[in-house]
């Protein structure tokens, strides 16, 4: 099994700040009317939209409410000039996308080309891992010469592709290509109903693939956990971090995952 080279992964957390439409306390997922900490205005989440534009929404809630966003709407945000520029500076930043083109062109790559699903699986196959059992690779990695990151790295390979096959991390890229959808709305890079067709495709993937909340988010947060190059079991770290705004949203009564995850998504809009 060869050695890897750890990449230093910085992580570009979208901070859209100075909205005066962004509602706070959403970061456990309360649907509470609050207070917009600029205007002083309150304000209250929209909870008249249809089911399936709140399971779109349900599907990148968690990086949603890591940003303090709300996740009862579309991107999280409001759409208005102030958010399109902050959304523009965003999608540049983190993503390299500056117009329809790089748009498209980034959407694809999650939703075709593979995205980092597929990178996932070439390091399981480059590294035979699939001719071990758990127990042996864990005992191969009991070697001093490896690292606490480097046992997570190949036991969240390993343990993804045993569950998920060719599927490991799919929920990963889908999970981001649903967000990316929102963000370019709000962007102006798509039209709303370009943005919300697109979602429907991928939303309809995503139901196809996992049978429910709790098995998409398994193979989001092995995909998250490889991205970023940490271990879901430190609570320091940010893949722990999501994994606890999973289950304090799915705690909310009102929350996002209470909706049906078979829910017949339907063109609304």
């Amino acid at each position: 099994m060869k050695k890897r080279f750890i990449l230093t992964v910085i992580i570009t957390i979208l901070a859209l700040t100075g909205c005066g439409t962004k509602p706070v306390n959403q970061s456990s997922g309360s649907s509470q009317p609050s207070v917009s900490a600029d205007s002083g205005e309150v304000s209250t989440p929209e909870n008249d939209i249809s089911d399936t534009l709140q399971w779109f929404n349900a599907t990148y809630a968690i990086i949603t409410t890591r940003n303090e966003a709300d996740y009862h709407l579309t991107g999280g945000y409001e759409c208005n000039e102030m958010n399109k520029l902050m959304m523009k500076k965003g999608l540049k930043d983190s993503w390299d996308v500056t117009d329809r083109a790089s748009a498209d062109e980034t959407l694809k790559w999650l939703t075709e080309d593979g995205g980092h699903n597929s990178k996932l699986l070439a390091a399981y196959h480059d590294n035979k891992l699939d001719e071990y059992s758990r127990e042996e690779l864990m005992n191969a990695l009991s070697d001093e010469s490896y690292t606490d990151l480097d046992k997570s790295y190949y036991l969240g390979i390993y343990d993804s592709a045993q569950k998920y096959g060719d599927n490991a991390i799919k929920a990963w890229d889908l999970s981001r290509a649903m967000q990316l959808c929102a963000w370019y709305y709000l962007a102006g890079y798509y039209t709303y109903g370009e943005a919300m067709d697109s979602s429907l495709e991928i939303a309809s993937e995503l139901q196809k693939t996992y049978t429910s909340w709790d098995d998409m988010m398994q193979s989001y947060f092995y995909g998250f956990q490889y991205w970023n190059d940490d271990d879901m079991t430190d609570e320091t770290s940010e893949s722990y971090a999501r994994i606890q705004i999973y289950q304090n949203l799915k705690e909310n009564k009102d929350g996002p995952y209470t909706l049906d995850w078979n829910y017949t998504l339907q063109k609304d809009w």
